[in-house]
Parts: C-alpha cells; sequence; structure tokens
C-alpha cells in the first residue's frame, strides 16, 4: 500500500513498536524509475520492429524519486514514494526513528567469546 511521507513514518514507528514483541521489520529503499521490465522489453521490440533508432536520454540530469518500503510479515506491506526535494526533511525523521528504536536489536551471541570465557573459568578452577 502506498501511503504519503508523514503517515509512512507514524506506521513504522508503530511497527517498530509492534515488533519488540514478536515480529521482525525489514526496510527496503531504492531509486524509482517509474518504468517496469515490461513497458522497457515493449519499447525495445518496438524499435527492432520498426528500425528506428531512439536517442537515448541522459539519465543523469534527471533527479528520480526514493521508494521506501517497509515489510513486517506477510500481512503488513506498506510504501512511500520520497521525491527528491523532500529527502533530506525524510531521512532526519527516518533516521530518529530508527535511533529511537536501536534498544529492541539482540545481541548476536559469538563462538569464540563463549570459548575464551569457558577456558578463563578452567583456568581459575
Amino acid at each position: 500500500m502506498l501511503l504519503d511521507n508523514d503517515k509512512f513514518l507514524t506506521k513504522m514507528a508503530k511497527a517498530f513498536e509492534d515488533s519488540k514483541t514478536s515480529r521482525t521489520v525489514y526496510l527496503t529503499m531504492k531509486r524509482h524509475n517509474y518504468s517496469t521490465k515490461k513497458t522497457r522489453a515493449a519499447e525495445e521490440a518496438s524499435e527492432h520492429a520498426t528500425g528506428d533508432e531512439v536517442m537515448q536520454t541522459d539519465d543523469k540530469d534527471k533527479e528520480y524519486p526514493t521508494i521506501v518500503r517497509l515489510t513486517m510479515g506477510t500481512q503488513t506491506k506498506i510504501s512511500t514514494l520520497v521525491h527528491a526535494n523532500d529527502l533530506d526533511r525524510f531521512m532526519v525523521q527516518y533516521t530518529n526513528i530508527i535511533k529511537i528504536n536501536m534498544d529492541a536489536l539482540k545481541k548476536k551471541e559469538r563462538k569464540k567469546a563463549s570459548k575464551a570465557a569457558a577456558k578463563a573459568k578452567k583456568a581459575t578452577a
């Protein structure tokens, strides 16, 4: 479901709160260029059929929006489209929400650290 930026951020904060008890939250960000594989394939097929070469535009000057997606389990999938002129404001709010919710992360257990602790325990005994 495509939401506006502010609604997305509020739903993201709620998803992080819900994830403290049971679920995992996945966030992805990528450039959005408004075309799909099917439309690009259709354009290439029409070029080959007519024999005309279509002049390629310079994509360096073009500003693309960023799509941000949040997935929580299989039921909750939300996304928002952030335009280039709103990106700085969005990223400030986005990082603040992530920083606030970093306390729910679990520390990874490392095998080497537990082996070293066991050796130290044997040495003192």
